[in-house]
């Protein structure tokens, strides 16, 4: 796989749109909005506020205000695509290839911002795992500090909602980091790559050319000596801040027995001192937002300190206040990848883990990523479109069970569980998108925790 990494940045995307001068949105422009969910209502409020003319298109809802008609083409002057929009040639929108044979530049919301906020000072974190948690430790660490600070993008926040501020964090998907080409970042970091979202961006070589935009448009690049494939390209670079879970002279910020340390070599924080960022994922979390933090000039301390005081985000790894004997229950609904469920697999090693699996699969090598963590592992159990794949998966490895639906499957766990003596724990980590069943991964959590808080002794 490196080897076929080592030239994917010689690859011709036949997507690009014609880069536009900052002041192109000085002069009125009729603009074309592709999709309209959080990110276009956004997009077409903003423009429409600024006295633009704007069109919306929506595949999937007709009703959306000042629709657009096909023969309005050539009336268009630009486009802003929503981000889950496909533009890559192998799955690329109709709308996208009519809009390139016509030459008209199709750019992201985020573009939109930077040609707006041409000097703001933003901070972009991405990475297949972990960049929501360190995308807003970042800004509570910040907002403790006095820094007048802001936060937005894929967390939730439209860029283009996002209050005015002095320094921008903005969490940043690869779907958007593709769509882009006015990107530009005072910090960018990329926290990890897996393979994810292939059938989005066609295979991981594309994936992870939208991911490295990011730090290819950043003035401070932080990365993890951990990710291999993004330390080979940008690791020896300047203004490059290296961070690791481990030991290591290269690293600026590393883990030693359960130590943070920081720029000094020093003690910055005594990890387990943090019970709401378990685990050695969240370990790499911390570091990212340690190295945001002083570069802003926050003293260890301060930093220390709001660590400490920070509240996790639900659904990942979120230990549920109920607990039946001596039965723990955990709901990490996030974990839509094998990759991050491998993270919570590792955090309860030495448990008896009933591991709840399914949704809808994102077709990785399940094994790769979680193999080396089965072994406390004592049943799986399987629910929605992914039963079938995964039953073949674990055939012979561990026993597993088609239990339909996600509420099922807890209550049999909880029936093998009950009676198991030593550390128990019962873990939704999915490793599967949630759309089959649910609404998205919160809705898929939320629905978790109600399941759990409605069981008895009375459910074995």
């Amino acid at each position: 796989m490196l080897r076929l990494l080592s030239y994917y940045h010689c690859i011709d995307y036949r997507h690009s749109s014609p880069v536009i001068k900052t002041n192109f949105f000085a002069s009125k422009r009729n603009v074309l909005i592709i999709g309209f969910g959080k990110t276009g209502r956004s997009a077409h409020r903003f423009l429409k506020e600024r006295g633009h003319r704007v069109f919306v298109h929506d595949d999937f809802n007709e009703s959306v205000p000042d629709s657009f008609d096909p023969g309005q083409m050539s009336d268009i002057d630009i486009a802003i695509k929503s981000p889950s929009v496909p533009l890559s040639s192998h799955n690329r929108h109709a709308i996208i290839e009519n809009l390139l044979k016509d030459n008209i530049p199709i750019i992201s919301a985020f573009d939109v911002f930077i040609l707006y906020n041409p000097t703001a000072r933003v901070i972009g974190i991405t990475g297949t795992n972990g960049k929501s948690t360190t995308t807003a430790l970042t800004y509570h660490i910040m907002k403790n500090a006095g820094i007048d600070a802001q936060i937005g993008g894929n967390i939730g926040i439209p860029y283009l909602d996002v209050p005015e501020s002095t320094v921008y964090i903005f969490e940043m998907s690869s779907y958007e980091l593709e769509s882009s080409h006015h990107l530009k970042f005072e910090i960018g970091c990329i926290l990890n790559i897996y393979p994810d979202h292939l059938k989005f961006h066609g295979d991981f070589v594309n994936y992870v050319a939208a991911k490295h935009k990011l730090l290819e448009h950043s003035q401070i690049k932080i990365l993890s000596l951990e990710d291999i494939v993004t330390a080979e390209k940008f690791g020896y670079m300047r203004d490059v801040i290296t961070v690791s879970t481990e030991y290591t002279p290269r690293a600026n910020v590393y883990v030693f027995e359960r130590a943070m340390m920081g720029g000094a070599k020093s003690v910055v924080l005594d990890l387990t001192e943090v019970p709401g960022l378990i685990g050695q994922h969240n370990y790499q979390n911390i570091e990212f937002a340690y190295a945001i933090c002083r570069h802003y000039g926050i003293p260890d301390y301060i930093i220390a300190k709001g660590i400490r005081t920070f509240d996790s985000l639900p659904h990942r790894l979120n230990m549920i206040k109920k607990k039946l004997g001596n039965v723990l229950f955990v709901n990490d609904s996030k974990a839509t990848n094998p990759e991050s469920a491998s993270k919570a697999l590792a955090t309860f090693l030495g448990y008896k883990i009933f591991w709840l699996v399914g949704g809808r699969s994102k077709n990785a090598d399940t094994l790769s990523s979680v193999g080396a963590y089965l072994d406390s592992v004592q049943k799986i159990y399987l629910f929605g479109e992914s039963a079938d794949e995964f039953t073949r998966t674990f055939e012979g490895i561990k026993k597993t069970v088609d239990c339909k639906t996600m509420l099922s499957a807890l209550r049999l766990a909880y029936k093998d569980a009950a009676n198991e003596e030593g550390s128990v724990v019962i873990l939704l980590s999915p490793m599967c998108a949630s759309f089959d069943q649910f609404e998205d991964f919160e809705h898929r959590g939320n629905e978790f925790v109600k399941a759990v808080e409605a069981l008895s002794n009375d459910a074995i």
